[in-house]
Order: structure tokens, then sequence, then C-alpha cells
């Protein structure tokens, strides 16, 4: 019954959507508000769905459903790497930019004869001037640690060749600490067994 309702009201809609577009088109003019209005109310009318026909679609086509796995520690990720990427690099950037601007790169000037120059003082950049200063040993102190890595060694040397020279005269010669067992005292021998015969 319902179906057989919706058909009529489509069909109705659809003979005044001609007479109205009919009366529309034989007028010269531009149609009324009133039938403008009729003829949208009608177009309406023309395009929604009966009962019959039960449609769910959303307004680009059929929503599906697609499972995928989850992006939420993917963006955290990002969001986090990017804050603290901006952390520290805001301020790395303001202070670059500011030791450029107010303070700027050194300049070549005459030593005086008494003076003799730190090891930082021949970088040209500020920054590299105080890293050299403050985090990095001198070139001296690096030269020492080294001269005694090869003092160190060439003692090593000195006292393997001097142990293979005396192991090689302990074996000739036959003297040295070599492994023996130590003789035990007579008086702990018991010699009682031997004093009887036997009978």
């Amino acid at each position: 019954v319902s179906g057989g309702r919706a058909g009529g009201r489509v069909k109705m809609a659809a003979r005044g959507l001609v007479r109205v577009a009919a009366a529309a088109l034989g007028s010269s003019a531009r149609p009324p508000g009133a039938l403008r209005r009729r003829l949208a109310a009608a177009s309406l009318l023309l395009l929604r769905p009966g009962p019959g026909a039960a449609v769910r679609y959303g307004s680009q086509g059929k929503q599906m459903f697609v499972v995928k796995s989850s992006q939420y520690y993917d963006r955290r990720f990002l969001l986090l790497l990017r804050f603290y990427i901006l952390l520290t690099g805001i301020p790395m950037a303001a202070l670059i930019t500011f030791v450029n601007i107010f303070i700027g790169d050194a300049e070549l000037a005459e030593i005086p004869e008494d003076y003799v120059p730190e090891h930082w003082e021949y970088y040209k950049h500020p920054i590299t001037r105080w890293i050299s200063r403050s985090l990095y040993d001198p070139p001296e102190k690096g030269y020492e640690k080294m001269m005694a890595l090869i003092s160190i060694e060439a003692e090593k040397a000195d006292l393997r060749l001097k142990q293979l020279e005396v192991r090689r005269l302990m074996r000739e010669r036959g003297d040295g600490a070599w492994y023996q067992y130590e003789t035990l005292d007579k008086n702990l021998i018991d010699n009682s067994p031997k004093s009887s015969p036997d009978y």
C-alpha cells in the first residue's frame, strides 16, 4: 500500500513539475517567486526516495569500514620529535644569530714579543673558540698523554725481553725457581712394623 502511495505521489510531483516548467518557459519574463518556490519544492519531492527504496549512503557514496592499524603512536612520535627539535633548535638558532651579529669573527693582529697565544686563540669563530677552550684538551696535554703511553709500552717491551732472557739462562744453567716436592722429615717415618719379625 505504501509503495502505491509513494508512486502516486511521485507521479503527482512530476506532473506539477512539468506544469511549472511549462508555465515558466511560456512566459517571457522571469518566473515570479511563487513559481520558483513551487518548482524547487516539486523537484525536491521528485528526487526524494520512497519508502520502498531505503538508501543509507553518505554524501560521497557507500561508506566502508576499513580496518587498519592505529596511527596514534606514529603521530605521537612525530609530534614529540618536532617538539624536542624545536625546543633545542630555537634557542640554539637565537644564540648563533646573536653571536654572529653582536660579536663576530676574530681578526688578525700583531702578536707582542713576550706574548704566547693560547691554543683556542687560533680559531676564528667565537663559538669554535669557546668549544676549544672549555670542552677540549689543549694540544700539549694530548702530546704528553701520548708520550706517556709510548713510554709505558716501551717499558713493557723491555720487561718482556728481560723475562725471556732470564728463562733461557735458567734452563741453560739448571737453576731457578723450578717446581719440586719437599722431602719429608725422617722422624715422621713409622718404622714399628719393621722392628718385629713376622711369625
